[in-house]
């Protein structure tokens, strides 16, 4: 009844759920004593493997190294058939690994004014346009991205 429900939201909870992180096999450490990428990384995990309604996130790869990003990527994959995913980045590699199916660009209206942008390219990132735009802004440029390319040697 409407009165049940009521009287058990309003119900008072002797104890009070205490998070694990699991740092190691057979090793854990209380999550607020995590770090805030383990924290982070721990959280992504949770939520991409539930379904639901759209999940909007904004900046995933903050407070995460690379190895975890790519672990993320993997989750996402998995994840895209079971809901929409919504995220707003700056990391290549969650978009273009990520395989996003839509990109928007945005940018400022007018240069240094941070209160008003539009959306500067949309797509696929087999659009040219928007390729163009995912290697000048998230990977610092075409010369910036040959000059990694070189000094790895690939």
């Amino acid at each position: 009844t409407p009165d049940g429900w009521l009287d058990l939201s309003l119900t008072a909870l002797a104890d009070f759920p205490e998070f694990e992180y699991r740092a190691k096999e057979d090793e854990y450490i209380p999550f607020d004593a995590a770090s805030a990428g383990q924290q982070a990384s721990a959280l992504l995990a949770t939520l991409l493997s539930q379904g639901g309604p759209p999940l909007i996130i904004d900046q995933p790869e903050d407070d995460l190294d690379s190895d975890t990003v790519q672990e993320i990527v993997t989750r996402i994959w998995e994840s895209k058939s079971n809901r929409q995913l919504i995220f707003s980045s700056h990391n290549a590699n969650l978009v273009v690994n990520g395989d996003a199916d839509l990109v928007l660009v945005c940018a400022y209206l007018n240069a240094g004014d941070q209160s008003a942008g539009h959306i500067k390219e949309q797509g696929a990132i087999d659009i040219a346009e928007v390729r163009q735009q995912i290697t000048s802004v998230m990977e610092g440029g075409e010369r910036a991205f040959r000059l990694r390319k070189e000094k790895y040697g690939f």
